[in-house]
């Protein structure tokens, strides 16, 4: 596992793909890190009923088919194929038209134009043919769906760049003033407030999928919750849908699954992931045991990680955090069982930007050789043993990189004759412990949130807040709060604006007085 170190975060990172723990047969399917879904599966065999069929265990069975509203895993996996949206991304990661010709970004990235195809429709249940249409103003319905309040779709905070999107959600402006319009049957018109780099990311969640407005009408509040109130514009379609399962049927196509089941598990309790799938019970399941397998795996959740060198403990000295950093960057090895890839920069791969692989644009990125032991040296002149007594490496228990602390504390040992515990707590403990300071080093995960570049590299921002301290530019910190406040996202907790408005609002103003009062009276300020 190589590392990559910068001082101006106090981080010693090592970059690698995490990769959730569910098994599949004959593939490699990338997920999404936000939610779990089989976009790609079309291209699969696996076993089941038949040569082209893939069953999926999954933890209940759907029960919303609403793309607009559906959210748990059940929901979001069955929803990305019975739907197609405007895009869709390849195997490798790539964006392609799928309902849409082609479409156009303006060069200020503030406007996105797509054009679609002619002559699609939608498809009832069983592959029954139907009248209605697939057109732009079904897209049109469709985002307005998520902006009225009566909806709490969780994909409406997706969309906030969208012009006045927040106004419509709160009902301060009406729906023709969101920033999709449709300026002919085929031809749909994105409106951004502000560029979004994973716009079209964004337009392949379940939220974007488009909806005809006379069908949902007819179904009086029903949409999405039986076979009968759901149309499908994907390649898939509702065969069936008991308690037993949800099945998913297409036509026959060569070597692409042909039939889709997703059902619950009730009857294999106590095997594996890999024991169902060896003895043919399902073609993916979820597994929690981390139990080593044969089994080509998976995808992985765009995970950094990273070791946190706590500034206001021995660590405070810049040469000292370099050598460790420099030892222990060709220590650690990718850990087994597969769920790691070795390190080639702080962002891992398969992140994009405007549809471009981020690895493939900015190159691999090495940190400078140093010389560890004179930066050593240099740094302990001011130390004594003592002041390492309290140190230890955290490391959250079951993330598998308990072995990588290890040999990093081994080469420590080795080249410095420093020996620091590893101590290996839950979850919880392990990010509130995180959150309050209350560590020597640790090892942690950086994720990309919603499978951002941007958002990843914001972290290491003294203004984005995260792991480098607290926001304290209105401008980043205020905004997202008040559209955390008035965005309907499921499960959320406090806005917290208590601190809100006294940190980042009221602090730097208080601030910036009293350096001005201060700069006038002080007598060698006007030299």
């Amino acid at each position: 596992m190589s590392i990559v170190f910068s001082d101006r975060f106090r981080y010693t990172l090592i970059v690698s793909s995490y990769k959730e723990r569910i098994f599949l047969k004959h593939s490699l399917i990338r997920f999404s890190a936000v939610v779990l879904t089989i976009a790609f599966v079309f291209a699969l065999t696996g076993c089941g009923s038949g040569s082209n069929s893939f069953t999926w265990f999954v933890d209940s069975i759907p029960a919303n088919l609403d793309p607009q509203v559906a959210s748990a895993s059940a929901d979001v996996i069955a929803c990305e194929n019975l739907y197609s949206g405007l895009v869709r991304k390849d195997p490798s990661g790539k964006y392609e038209p799928a309902l849409c010709e082609r479409w156009e970004k303006s060069s200020d990235g503030l406007t996105y134009t797509f054009y679609l195809k002619d002559g699609l429709t939608y498809t009832a249940a069983k592959g029954n043919a139907t009248d209605y249409a697939i057109t732009a103003e079904d897209f049109v319905f469709a985002f307005r769906r998520l902006f009225r309040a009566e909806t709490n779709s969780p994909y409406a905070v997706e969309f906030a760049a969208l012009e006045n999107s927040a106004a419509v959600l709160a009902g301060q402006m009406p729906e023709s003033a969101l920033g999709v319009t449709a300026s002919g049957p085929l031809t749909l018109v994105f409106h951004l407030s502000s560029a979004d780099d994973n716009f079209l990311e964004k337009l392949t969640l379940p939220g974007a999928m488009p909806c005809d407005e006379e069908f949902f009408n007819s179904t009086r509040g029903t949409y999405g919750l039986n076979a009968s109130s759901t149309l499908s514009s994907g390649s898939f379609y509702i065969y069936n849908w008991t308690a037993s399962g949800l099945f998913l049927r297409r036509a026959p196509s060569g070597s692409l699954i042909d039939s889709l089941r997703l059902v619950q598990n009730t009857n294999s309790a106590g095997q594996s992931a890999a024991e169902l799938i060896a003895n043919e019970k399902c073609s993916a399941a979820p597994d929690d045991t981390a139990a080593p397998t044969t089994l080509t795996s998976l995808s992985y959740s765009d995970t950094t990680w990273s070791l946190l060198f706590n500034c206001s403990s021995v660590f405070a000295s810049t040469e000292l955090r370099q050598a460790l950093a420099s030892a222990a960057r060709g220590a650690a090895e990718v850990p087994d069982g597969g769920l790691y890839a070795a390190a080639n920069g702080l962002v891992p791969d398969g992140l994009t930007v405007d549809g471009m692989n981020y690895r493939d644009t900015a190159g691999d990125v090495t940190p400078a050789a140093v010389d560890a032991r004179a930066l050593y040296l240099t740094a302990r002149q001011t130390l004594t043993t003592s002041d390492f007594n309290k140190v230890s490496l955290m490391v959250p228990a079951g993330s598998g990189v308990t072995s990588a602390a290890e040999e990093i504390n081994g080469v420590w040992q080795k080249e410095f004759s420093l020996f620091f515990s590893v101590e290996e707590v839950d979850e919880e403990t392990f990010a509130k412990r995180l959150a309050e300071g209350d560590y020597t080093i640790a090892l942690a995960p950086i994720s990309a949130e919603g499978g951002s570049v941007y958002n990843m590299l914001n972290q290491f921002t003294a203004a984005g807040g995260g792991l480098t301290g607290y926001a304290l530019n209105p401008a980043r910190d205020l905004g997202p709060r008040i559209a955390h406040a008035i965005l309907p996202i499921k499960g959320k907790g406090s806005s917290n604006f208590k601190y809100g408005l006294i940190v980042p609002i009221f602090g730097p103003i208080i601030g910036g007085l009293l350096a001005v009062l201060l700069y006038n009276v002080i007598p060698w300020a006007a030299v």
